[in-house]
């Protein structure tokens, strides 16, 4: 499993993909993937 956290609130998005879709939005902050870090 992949963790991704949004930068803007700390949400933590866990995926079995490498990346997240370009057009992923943060279900709490309405953040854009682009304000995704990958956790590990």
């Amino acid at each position: 499993m992949h963790h991704f956290k949004c930068m803007l609130c700390g949400y933590v998005y866990e995926t079995d993909e490498e990346e997240l879709p370009a057009d992923f939005i943060c279900p709490v902050c309405g953040a854009t993937a682009d304000q995704f870090e990958k956790i590990d």
